[in-house]
């Protein structure tokens, strides 16, 4: 288990931590306030479960419970920022 752990679940939430990086990044990037605020207000929300993940011991369901929430929030945030470009332009 053990193993099993070192070998592919830690990929995952490293994976998951550098696409939170990312979009966080971007998000601190975006220039209207109006805009910037719920994107970094839905990726606040993510955090403490990533945090969570990186940190502690879990039991494999809760981990992919917690590893989609994270993603679906990412990913909204993603689609935030398209949804932004898409009004400037």
């Amino acid at each position: 288990m053990f193993l099993i752990d070192i070998i592919f679940g830690r990929k995952k939430i490293y994976r998951l931590r550098k696409s939170y990086d990312r979009a966080r990044e971007k998000a601190d990037k975006i220039r209207g306030r109006d805009f910037r605020l719920p994107v970094l207000r839905m990726l606040d929300q993510a955090e403490p479960t990533l945090v969570l993940l990186e940190e502690h011991k879990i039991s494999r369901f809760e981990k992919a419970r917690m590893i989609k929430y994270v993603e679906a929030g990412i990913r909204e945030a993603k689609k935030m920022m398209d949804e932004e470009k898409a009004v400037k332009i």
